[in-house]
């Protein structure tokens, strides 16, 4: 008997590490459930090298805002955060990827198109009409509370969000409610396999001292102060181990390498086994970005949030502290305040924070969105079949 196979197009970005990790999350949750009967082609629109250079430097345009001018980025997404410019944003979108999404379509004839960005979604539904496909195109958010507008498109057929909060948005937008599905944030299976493991037994395997309190230090090329806050920490006296990952930026990898530590301090540089990092750890400090929070979630792990984006991670943020999952402690110095606080005199507040991060984290998030798309391809196929 033959195997039917199906295609899934997952429309990503680079700018912002979170789009691409939901990316992979969903393409692993596919081939992982549906195996042998999908193919799953992950692309960023903006990589395709017929569009004009000064479009595919978009990506690094926003990472240079980020870094050196936050306040313009703050400007920039609440000037873009209302539904009228959200339409403007989708439109411009679809005139400037029409061709690349058009030929994409035509070569894959997916049956299923997700994207992990919003600008996309106009333009895909515009390549997938065109081709008179009934493909489904949904859409997967990724943050958590308050998200920016132009993530609701009334015609994408479901609207995956994490939270109530974004579910509530949703429909305030005018999504309609059996449109929008709270399914949580995708993260790797990874997650949720190694919520059965023993923290020391996977700190062993990492080459981790098994018996002591871990603090995991997570940055990236948009978040410099690993190297700083393992310092403080190191130089704190605190029975403590560290693990400072710099996330891929080179500067902050070798300030890591060439410090001399005092303690037991292990360093990295861009690393692939993140779920095991996490399951490792005591407590994660690191940047709220919607990905490495929604995975800190999953992990059970409690979050001390010492950066944030404004706009969208301002809100993860809020999240985070609402549901008691973390602390919101910015700066180097705050960072290092709650550490002490938590293996001091407010370790309760250390348990509390990884209780209620077990609470409202979803590692089987992703799964559920897999089990959705599956049965929406299901629903086309028969209608498809009785037309």
């Amino acid at each position: 008997m033959d195997i039917v196979t199906y295609t899934i197009l997952i429309l990503t970005s680079d700018a912002g590490f979170g789009h691409r990790r939901a990316a992979q999350a969903l393409e692993a949750g596919f081939l992982e459930t549906v195996g042998e009967q999908v193919v799953v082609e992950v692309r960023n629109p903006l990589d395709d090298p017929d569009l004009p250079s000064l479009l595919r430097s978009i990506e690094t345009g926003y990472d240079e805002i980020v870094v050196d001018d936050p306040t313009l980025y703050q400007i920039a997404y609440a000037a873009t955060d209302a539904p009228v410019v959200a339409q403007l944003m989708q439109r411009v979108s679809t005139t400037v990827l029409n061709r690349t999404l058009t030929k994409w379509v035509r070569e894959l004839q997916p049956d299923a198109v997700i994207t992990t960005y919003p600008v996309y979604t106009q333009a895909i539904i515009q390549a997938i009409r065109k081709a008179k496909l009934s493909a489904p195109v949904d859409v997967v958010v990724t943050d958590l509370i308050g998200v920016h507008s132009v993530w609701f498109h009334q015609d994408a057929d479901l609207t995956f969000v994490p939270t109530q909060h974004v579910q509530r948005q949703a429909q305030d937008q005018g999504l309609r409610a059996e449109r929008v599905y709270l399914s949580g944030l995708p993260v790797h299976p990874r997650f949720a396999y190694l919520k059965q493991r023993d923290r020391r037994e996977v700190r062993a395997e990492l080459g981790w001292d098994p018996d002591l309190t871990t603090a995991l230090i997570v940055g990236s090329s948009r978040s410099r102060q690993t190297a700083n806050i393992a310092r403080l920490l190191d130089r704190a006296g605190l029975p403590l181990q560290i693990a400072a990952v710099a996330g891929g930026d080179a500067e902050v990898t070798e300030e890591l390498q060439r410090t001399q530590w005092k303690g037991r301090v292990h360093t990295y540089g861009l690393v692939d086994n993140m779920a095991e990092m996490m399951r490792a750890a005591d407590f994660i400090i690191c940047k709220a970005g919607g990905l490495i929070v929604s995975e800190s979630l999953a992990s059970g792990l409690p979050m001390i949030l010492y950066e944030a984006l404004p706009g969208q991670e301002v809100g993860n943020v809020r999240y985070v502290v609402e549901c008691g999952a973390g602390k919101w402690s910015p700066g180097v110095i705050g960072a290092l305040t709650t550490v002490y606080a938590w293996l001091g005199d407010k370790s309760d507040e250390l348990a509390q924070c990884a209780a209620a991060a077990e609470r409202v984290g979803r590692p089987r998030a992703v799964f559920d969105i897999v089990e959705q798309v599956m049965q929406q391809i299901g629903r086309s196929e028969k209608h498809h079949n009785s037309g």
